[in-house]
């Protein structure tokens, strides 16, 4: 007996696009370290097909930030890996009174973006907790802070591990706020130091980061996301051919926890 078997070829027709400029222009600035930190700066990538294994980087673009109070320009320079260009010195962009404008030259087209300084309340405590949501191996980690009553103030805070959350204080306006994060145990385990971020961000970017999360919650991991989701990135040369991304400078804050045995 002979047994034959088979395989059918299915050719799966993914969409493709002309590339465009993504650009991750995020300034975390942890002005309460001495020198002040820069986490981020201006990373330029070029979108890629669904398929292709590396993310092409953008290399030859002429960055630079605007002071648009005092017309200064701060030049950024390529460091030579991946896409990311960085400025001199950090501390030119912690000033609370003026509006800083980001310009990116690439292949003959201009794009800019405007973005404020944004400052964070600095986190008072961070300390373990006792509580489980679902999981009895979960472990609670409370953040604490003081809320500025003296402005309107939104906020994002990265707990690691991809988890991140996003505060408005509508309803602790100048208040103390007290607010728990859950690990498994696949994520910590007693002896770990977890780090807790927390960042100034403004009504604009929160309602765009908001935005993502709906939109990556109902997508899926492998699904199209429904619209496009542009941030303030625009092309001054060919408006149709904008960019994908967002320009921020946040005031940050961190605190570290050892986690301990649970009770």
């Amino acid at each position: 007996m002979i047994l034959l078997s088979c395989e059918d070829v299915i050719e799966v027709d993914v969409p493709s696009s002309e590339p465009r400029l993504n650009v991750d222009a995020y300034l975390n600035l942890f002005t309460r370290e001495t020198p002040i930190r820069l986490e981020g700066g201006v990373r330029l990538t070029l979108s890629a097909n669904f398929f292709e294994d590396e993310i092409p980087l953008v290399e030859n673009a002429v960055v630079f930030i605007t002071d648009l109070t005092s017309g200064v320009n701060y030049p950024f320079t390529y460091t030579g890996q991946d896409g990311l260009y960085l400025p001199q010195n950090p501390e030119d962009f912690t000033d609370l009174d003026t509006v800083y404008e980001l310009n990116i030259t690439y292949e003959d087209e201009i794009y800019i973006a405007n973005a404020p300084f944004t400052p964070v309340a600095p986190i008072s405590k961070v300390t373990q907790g006792t509580r489980t949501r679902f999981d009895e191996g979960e472990i609670e980690v409370i953040v604490e802070f003081t809320d500025d009553g003296t402005r309107d103030d939104y906020y994002l805070y990265d707990f690691g591990f991809d988890q991140f959350g996003t505060l408005e204080d509508r309803f602790f306006q100048g208040k103390e706020f007290r607010g728990s994060s859950f690990y498994g145990e696949e994520d910590v385990v007693p002896g770990d130091t977890i780090t807790i971020k927390a960042y100034g961000i403004d009504e604009q970017y929160f309602n765009y980061f908001e935005l993502i999360l709906e939109q990556v919650e109902e997508s899926g991991p492998f699904a199209t996301l429904p619209s496009t989701t542009r941030g303030n990135i625009i092309n001054t040369t060919d408006f149709d051919n904008f960019a994908l991304g967002y320009f921020l400078i946040s005031e940050a804050d961190q605190k570290q926890l050892i986690i301990e045995d649970l009770p």
